[in-house]
């Protein structure tokens, strides 16, 4: 019995459920299996982030890239399939049927190639209706004459003197565009009807008054103011010459007149006429002595004196282009320009000159106006 016990302990000591674990390892061999895994764990994520970042596929995604593909062609070869499918068969007899309608269709073929030749001429039409309105599109076309650009809404104002000999003359300036200020002399064969020219054109009128000059030797001519003349009998023959003119006379101003222009008291007189019949004075300044200003201040009226040059003491086209030039440059520096020309004098150069240029002045920038205008 006791043999029998020491043989069963020793079965149970051989017993195999004691010896299950056939292999063993140490924990430094485990340690070096995990780390083995992770290194090619991590090799082979860096590879797959590699491949993505660089678009290249090695071998084993080069495997999976050609079977999307087969995928792909499948879903087309079915898209393919259901496009025929959706297609109807009748879309080729509409092409047959097409070209019966265009059998049909030759006569209005041939009517829009023949309505075309008229579409054409109407254009043409258009081009020769703008071309006969020239006067509306002058300040499209270059300034030939070099005028310079206005500064601060610079202003002129054109006098034109002596009118009352021709009244053909007259209708040349009244024909202008601009507003314009026409002094009609008295007592001459036609002022009468030079007036009334003025007035239909609603142009602005004033009275030419003669006066006397210094030179003794040249005749104002008739109704003038002479040296010898009292207050009262300035004033009687000033107010004849403003009824001779008829209704309409805005103004005054003095055609010679440098002995009266200079004398306070006989330009003094005629202030006060103009005072009572409610006209402003222009002073010609026919002479640098002249007293006008200085006689206004004492009446505690406005006056209006020529600020820029006589336009017309060369009467020749270029010498009237310079003092046009010259007065715009005037109006420039000072605000404004009073100018004066003379009707009979440069009759067949002024009118058209200042109608040309009229439209480049404009552009440029310049006001027109008349003293009225400004007294406003």
């Amino acid at each position: 019995m006791a043999e029998r016990r020491k043989v069963t302990r020793k079965t149970k000591k051989t017993s195999p459920r004691r010896n299950t674990p056939k292999v063993k390892l140490s924990r430094r061999g485990v340690n070096f299996l995990c780390c083995l895994i992770c290194l090619v764990c991590g090799g082979f994520l860096a590879l797959c982030v590699y491949m993505n970042s660089s678009g290249t596929a090695p071998s084993l995604p080069q495997k999976t890239v050609k079977k999307a593909p087969e995928v792909r062609p499948q879903n087309n070869t079915q898209a393919e399939k259901k496009v025929p499918a959706a297609k109807p068969v009748p879309a080729v007899p509409e092409k047959q049927k097409i070209p019966e309608s265009k059998k049909t269709q030759p006569l209005p073929a041939v009517k829009s190639v023949t309505e075309t030749p008229s579409a054409a001429k109407k254009p043409s039409a258009v081009k020769n209706v703008s071309y006969k309105v020239p006067d509306n599109d002058k300040q499209d076309i270059p300034d030939p004459f070099g005028i310079p650009a206005a500064v601060n809404g610079a202003t002129l104002v054109f006098v034109i003197d002596d009118a009352g000999r021709d009244a053909a003359n007259v209708k040349r300036y009244t024909s202008l565009p601009m507003p314009l200020t026409i002094a009609v002399l008295p007592k001459l064969p036609q002022t009468k009807q030079c007036a009334k020219v003025i007035r239909d054109s609603g142009k602005e009128m004033i009275l030419h008054q003669p006066m006397q000059a210094q030179n003794l030797n040249i005749s104002p001519g008739p109704g003038a103011v002479t040296a010898d003349m009292g207050t009262w009998e300035i004033t009687r023959v000033i107010k004849e010459n403003l009824a001779e003119l008829g209704s309409g006379v805005k103004g005054l101003n003095n055609h010679e007149g440098s002995l009266i222009t200079a004398n306070e008291i006989k330009i003094g007189a005629v202030l006060d006429v103009c005072a009572e019949e409610g006209i402003y004075f222009l002073d010609s300044r026919t002479t640098a002595e002249t007293k006008a200003r200085q006689a206004a201040l004492e009446r505690d009226m406005t006056i209006y004196e020529k600020s820029g040059p006589y336009i017309d003491n060369v009467t020749t086209r270029s010498a009237e282009l310079e003092r046009i030039i010259e007065s715009l440059n005037w109006a420039n520096k000072h605000g404004k320009a009073v100018v004066i020309g003379h009707v009979d004098k440069s009759v067949n150069i002024l009118p058209d000159l200042l109608n040309e240029m009229y439209p480049h002045m404009i552009k440029a920038g310049y006001k027109f106006a008349t003293p009225s205008m400004l007294k406003k």
